[in-house]
């Protein structure tokens, strides 16, 4: 064997002990068992009036680079944002950043912003070397419990990151160490998750994520709460190298779209579908709409109409606008702009939708800081439509 044989052979094998999963809190599970989604759909209240309301979560003093929100609703009745910031992505000061909102009706009051989770506790957490922390997800279970699922690096860039775990037993205001997903008894790395969780009936949870290695691919990530224990297992839902950061909307109880983001010269959303609760998937097919390899969101109406939030442009992100088609499939249309100007930065955008009636979205403003929308039905209704054809 040459030299570089040998050494190849050896960095293999480091990297290969290195991402062995440990034998810790969570464990593999079967999916294949039957679930069905729990659709979470807007209260439609009659002849209510369109409410619509803005604000941003920003740092004092600034953080040159924010990015990549994630919100849900707590057992309290407020909300949490989380993201990221720092220096510039993938930076060792970057940490994972949360605030708090309190909910009265339509009025919302969001708190500073306060670190979680820095590469120092996470490898506190772990007892594992970490270079820099990244994309977050934030959610409840159906126990009252908020969880935490984060991204760590500890060498190279997004390929060589690990996915975990922690949760608060409070809302978010205090958190429990942290524990490493075990998702793959080799190399257990680039794993990313970005766009929002999917409740299943029986109390589980799909959490759509992505491979970002050597090739590129969307997967499912199952979870399962017992007695205190995550237990998750993955699942793909298809193949190629172009397809990253799907965003998954339940259309009933077995069928859901999946919209990708697209890095190929299509420069186009991409769709892929279920009918069996995520169990198998299509092939993915590219939507009438721009893509400039950016991550969408999308939600349910309860109309059946899907509400999506992109970059309307093939080639930039320097708008924010929110779309909508009665299927989820075509005839879609522009209603509004949240945010647009020249070399613009508007990105990641994550929908829910929460108790009451609203919609909330929060993404990436100019790299700066997050803004949030909370919306409902009837200013969606109110919004004069385009087509986009």
């Amino acid at each position: 064997m040459t030299d570089l044989g040998r050494r190849g052979l050896l960095m293999g094998s480091a990297a290969a002990i290195w991402g062995w999963p440990e034998r810790d809190q969570f464990q593999m599970f079967d999916p294949a068992r039957a679930d069905r989604f729990k659709l979470s759909l807007p209260a439609v209240l009659p002849d209510e009036s369109a409410f619509f309301a803005s604000h941003f979560l920003e740092h004092l003093p600034a953080i040159p680079y924010v990015h990549c929100p994630s919100i849900c609703t707590t057992p309290n009745g407020g909300m949490l944002c989380v993201w990221y910031a720092g220096s510039g992505e993938g930076k060792k000061d970057v940490q994972i950043w949360g605030a708090d909102a309190s909910v009265s009706g339509s009025d919302i009051s969001w708190g500073p912003p306060r670190v979680l989770m820095s590469r120092q506790k996470a490898m506190r957490d772990l007892d594992r070397f970490v270079r820099t922390v990244g994309n977050a997800i934030v959610f409840p279970d159906d126990q009252g419990r908020v969880w935490l699922i984060f991204v760590t690096v500890a060498v190279g860039g997004w390929s060589g990151s690990s996915l975990n775990a922690c949760c608060s037993l409070d809302g978010g205001a205090t958190w429990q160490p942290s524990r490493r997903l075990s998702l793959s008894p080799l190399m257990n790395m680039s794993e990313l998750v970005r766009a929002a969780p999917v409740a299943l009936e029986s109390g589980n949870v799909g959490i759509p994520m992505y491979h970002e290695a050597i090739r590129k691919f969307p997967e499912m990530l199952w979870v399962r709460f017992d007695r205190g224990r995550l237990k998750v297992t993955k699942t793909r839902m298809c193949g190629g190298d172009e397809f990253l950061q799907p965003a998954i909307v339940p259309m009933d109880g077995s069928h859901a779209l999946a919209y990708l983001r697209d890095g190929s010269a299509a420069h186009q959303v991409f769709v892929q579908q279920t009918n069996d609760c995520g169990q198998a998937w299509s092939v993915p097919v590219p939507l009438s709409l721009p893509n400039p390899n950016s991550s969408v969101a999308a939600v349910r109406l309860s109309t059946g109409e899907v509400l999506m939030a992109m970059n309307n442009s093939s080639t930039n992100r320097e708008n924010m606008t929110l779309i909508i088609s009665p299927n989820g499939i075509d005839h879609w249309n522009s209603i509004s702009i949240l945010d647009g100007e020249p070399k613009g930065k508007y990105a990641y955008p994550y929908f829910i939708s929460s108790p009451g009636g609203r919609v909330d979205l929060v993404y990436t403003w100019q790299m700066q800081k997050i803004r949030h929308v909370a919306f409902n039905e009837a200013w969606v209704t109110a919004q004069p439509r385009k087509s986009l054809l």
